[in-house]
């Protein structure tokens, strides 16, 4: 029977051992993190894949907006809002350059595949928006309406149409080379329980065609009484003292496990590859479990 009181709580750790029992648990939460090199090379990828694709997206939305300028401009001519084509022509710029994108998200697919895209179709459709959104766009800044050409805003007409193109043209390229990069990655193979070969044998058995053969009568042989006497009797259980160590409950099931299977008395170094404690503490376990494991039996 329990010393404790019925409905008593039970006797909270002292703070030095909460702060190591944390400490040694972000420590093995780092280490797996760190055995798992292949997993997070993926995340970096695709973290790194979405910002710059958001980015792009970004640039590309606001040089979208100065060719729709050009674009209304040169469509629209002297129209004025009262007229509903003046309102149709801010329509589309934003539609040339989403067939544009359509067509390059399509091709980053293919690249991401390995998929050569050899269609000369491709290529004069591509040519072919940025060419109308290049004249619509410096048309009006060659021959303004009011006043004389400045030099700047044909400039910018001219620079910011093919900004657009080759960020669009780039944009899939980034896609298609992260994905290529993510899959390159090689995750380990879990490790199996059992062990490659007898599962080999275990299958040979079984594929090897049988061939019957006749029974034949033979004597069976008369069993041999086994003595009790010759049955070496169980090993007592071994009791290990680990409280006070700051170590948790099932840590310590763990480490009680390995001294009842290892023959050999167990080192710092078995604990710390058994538990991934570190070497100062398990050094420690051993010396509680020196006596233990002199002989097998406690002194």
């Amino acid at each position: 029977m329990s010393d404790m009181p019925e409905g008593a709580k039970p006797a909270r750790p002292p703070r030095p051992v909460r702060k190591l029992s944390k400490r040694l648990d972000v420590a093995r939460q780092l280490h797996d993190l760190e055995q798992d090199a292949a997993a997070l090379d993926i995340v970096d990828i695709e973290r790194l894949r979405v910002s710059v694709t958001r980015s792009l997206w970004l640039f590309l939305a606001v040089g979208s907006v100065f060719t729709t300028t050009g674009v209304q401009d040169f469509l629209a001519g002297n129209l004025t809002p009262a007229d509903p084509v003046w309102w149709g022509c801010w329509g589309v710029e934003p539609c040339l350059v989403g067939i544009l994108i359509t067509i390059l998200r399509w091709e980053a697919a293919m690249i991401a595949r390995s998929i050569d895209i050899d269609s000369g179709a491709v290529d004069w459709l591509k040519r072919f928006l940025l060419g109308s959104t290049l004249v619509m766009n410096v048309v009006p800044a060659l021959w303004p309406r009011e006043g004389s050409i400045s030099a700047g805003m044909l400039a910018a007409h001219i620079m910011v149409p093919v900004l657009v193109f080759f960020l669009a043209e780039v944009m899939p390229i980034v896609q298609a080379r992260c994905t290529q990069a993510r899959r390159a990655v090689v995750l380990p193979k879990p490790e199996t329980s059992e062990p490659e070969p007898a599962m080999s044998a275990a299958a040979a058995v079984v594929n090897v065609p049988t061939v019957p053969v006749m029974p034949t009568l033979t004597p069976t042989p008369a069993p041999v009484p086994v003595s009790r006497a010759e049955t070496p009797p169980p090993a007592p259980a071994a009791v290990v003292e680990l409280e006070g160590l700051g170590i948790p409950a099932a840590m310590q099931a763990q480490i009680r496990q390995l001294v009842a299977d290892s023959p050999a008395p167990v080192t710092a170094v078995d604990v710390q590859r058994a538990t991934r404690l570190p070497l100062p503490i398990a050094a420690r376990v051993v010396d509680r479990l020196t006596p233990v494991t002199a002989n097998g039996y406690q002194h």
